[in-house]
């Protein structure tokens, strides 16, 4: 989970710094959608693994690598970092004189994300569930098997 949110952020971090160089090399940040979708994939990203982190499955709670505070800085740790970059971006657009396409990005990127929030989550808590019950599916499997052995012995 750790390396997922590292990887996501670095390329919100990439996509940042492309865009800067290219501002600064005097390109205009409309010319830029690629750079500017691979920013908000990746911060979307960011999301999805927060999501994911609030809703493990009871197998992953039990036997998960790594504790929940651990988890939860390095959730935080990385989703302020994402916070600081959008930030930046912000302030790149407004910088460039490009003031009202953040507005009306951020206006319309509100709507989709949540909506994708909300399908992320019930996604996420639709693969636990999925989880936990495979798990209970395999151990009631293995006690019939045991069971059934143990009773073609005794006859």
């Amino acid at each position: 989970m750790a390396a997922e949110i590292i990887a996501a952020v670095n390329a919100c971090s990439y996509a940042y710094r492309f865009m800067k160089k290219a501002v600064n090399e005097g390109k205009e940040l409309q010319d830029m959608t690629r750079a500017i979708s691979s920013f908000w994939d990746a911060r979307e990203e960011v999301s999805v693994i927060e999501q994911q982190a609030t809703n493990p499955s009871k197998i992953a709670k039990l036997f998960g690598g790594s504790s929940v505070e651990a988890q939860a800085l390095e959730i935080t740790l990385q989703k302020n970092k994402a916070l600081q970059i959008e930030k930046d971006l912000k302030d790149l657009f407004y910088w460039s004189g490009n003031a009202h396409l953040w507005q009306e990005m951020v206006r319309e990127r509100s709507k989709i994300r949540n909506l994708r929030i909300a399908a992320a989550r019930e996604k996420a808590r639709t693969r636990a569930a999925m989880i936990d019950l495979g798990i209970i599916v395999v151990t009631l499997g293995v006690c019939a098997m045991i069971i059934l052995g143990a009773a073609s012995l005794i006859t």
